[in-house]
C-alpha cells in the first residue's frame, strides 16, 4: 500500500486545494492509497482536510494528524521553521509506517505535481541491478527553487558549491584579500602546548569567520563564462545544484544525485524506515538532513528525475496574503521547440488560485 504525506502550517496551506488536485490526477490508477495530511490546529487547517476528504478519489483513506504547533511564518527557513516541519513529516511519516505502508509519496503544500509524476517516480523506484534488486530507494521529482533541486554534495558541504572562487571573476582587491586569507590558515602550525594550542584556536576561528565573509561576498561575483565555459577552462567537477550538475538535462532524464528535497519524492520502504528526525536541530533544512544523515549512511541511493518537473507556489515575503500577488508561481516546463528543447525551464508568474 501507498501511503502519500503532506505536512503544513496554516501559512503554507495557500496552494493546497491545487496541491491535492494534482495529487488525485496524480494517483488516479491507485484503487487503495492512505493520505496522510500532518498540520496544526487552525481553522485553516480544518478546512484543508475537508478539501482533502472531497477531492481525493472515493476509496482512499484520510488520515489527518493536527499536532499543537504554534505557526509563525516571520521565521521561515529559521531553526523554529525548520523544527516545526521536520515535526510534521515526522509524524507522517512515523504513521506511514505504523499502517505499513510499502512506498511513500512525500509532497509539500506548495507544490503542484505534474498527471505522470507518480507512475515514473514509481517506475524509477523499479529500476534493478543485475540480480533483481531497486537500485534506487528515492526517486525525487525535480523543481525550481532558485534553481532546480538535485545535484551533487558532500557530508562537509551538503551541497557543492556551482562555481569555485577560481571559477569566478573576482575583483583584484578581493582576490588579493582571499589569498592572503588562506595563507594565513595555511601557516598555522600545530601547537605544542596548551598556551599555543589556545591562541592558535583563537587565530584559526578569527580568520575561518573572514574567510566566511569573503565567501559571501565572492558568490555575489560572476562566474567565468557560463557553465560551458567554465567547464572548458576549469575542467569538470561535481556541482551542486541541477542546473551545473546536468546542465542541459530535462525530457526523458534519470540522474543519480547526493541529494534532493521533498517536494515530490517517492520512498521505498527501507527509505520510509530511515526517514526519521531523531536528533536534527533546526540547521540547515530538514531535507538535507534525511539524505546525509538518515539514507547516505545506509547506503540508499537518490534518484534525480528531471523529466519530471513540478511547480512550486512560493511567497515572495513571509507576509503575503493568500490572495496578494506577492505569491508566485514557479511554472517548470521542458523546452518544446529548437536546438534546446527537452531541456528544463521555468517562468514566474502571480499565483492566480483557481
Amino acid at each position: 500500500m501507498i501511503a502519500i504525506t503532506v505536512a503544513a502550517t496554516r501559512s503554507y496551506l495557500y496552494a493546497f486545494p491545487q496541491c491535492v488536485r494534482a495529487v488525485a490526477a496524480a494517483a488516479w490508477h491507485l484503487s487503495e492509497a492512505h493520505f496522510i495530511l500532518a498540520t496544526d490546529e487552525s481553522r485553516e487547517a480544518k478546512a484543508a482536510a475537508e478539501v482533502a476528504t472531497r477531492e481525493l478519489p472515493e476509496g482512499w483513506k484520510v488520515t489527518v494528524l493536527n499536532l499543537p504547533i504554534k505557526d509563525d511564518a516571520s521565521t521561515r527557513y529559521k531553526e523554529a521553521a525548520q523544527l516545526r516541519i521536520a515535526a510534521l513529516q515526522g509524524a507522517a511519516f512515523a504513521f506511514a509506517r505504523k499502517i505499513r505502508a510499502t512506498r511513500c509519496l512525500v509532497v509539500e503544500s506548495d507544490t503542484i505535481i505534474p498527471a505522470d509524476a507518480l507512475r515514473v517516480l514509481e517506475w524509477t523506484l523499479s529500476m534493478p541491478t543485475a540480480d533483481g534488486q531497486p537500485h534506487y530507494d528515492i526517486a525525487a521529482a525535480t523543481y525550481p527553487n532558485g534553481l532546480f533541486l538535485g545535484g551533487f554534495g558532500s557530508q562537509t558541504h551538503q551541497i557543492a558549491e556551482d562555481f569555485l572562487p577560481a571559477e569566478r571573476r573576482l575583483p583584484p582587491r578581493l582576490r588579493l584579500v582571499l589569498e592572503a586569507c588562506e595563507a594565513r590558515l595555511k601557516s598555522l602550525k600545530r601547537p605544542e602546548n596548551i598556551a599555543e594550542a589556545e591562541a592558535t584556536h583563537r587565530l584559526a576561528d578569527r580568520e575561518h569567520r573572514r574567510l566566511g565573509r569573503l565567501r559571501e561576498r565572492i558568490k555575489a561575483c560572476p562566474p567565468d563564462g557560463n557553465i560551458w565555459e567554465v567547464t572548458a577552462k576549469h575542467g569538470w567537477r561535481r556541482r551542486g545544484w541541477l542546473d551545473f550538475a546536468y546542465p542541459g538535462i530535462g525530457r526523458g532524464a534519470i540522474v543519480p544525485s547526493d541529494w534532493c528535497g521533498l517536494g515530490c519524492t517517492l520512498l521505498s520502504r527501507r527509505a520510509l524506515a530511515h526517514a526519521d528526525f531523531t536528533g536534527y536541530e533546526g540547521k540547515g533544512t530538514q531535507d538535507l538532513f534525511l539524505c546525509w544523515h538518515r539514507w547516505a549512511p545506509a547506503g540508499l541511493r537518490i534518484a534525480c528525475v528531471p523529466h519530471i518537473a513540478c511547480d512550486h507556489i512560493k511567497r515572495k515575503s513571509p507576509d503575503a496574503p493568500a490572495d496578494s500577488p506577492e505569491i508566485l508561481h514557479h511554472r517548470a516546463y521542458h523546452e518544446l521547440e529548437g536546438e534546446h528543447r527537452g531541456h528544463l525551464r521555468v517562468r514566474t508568474q502571480p499565483f492566480v488560485s483557481v
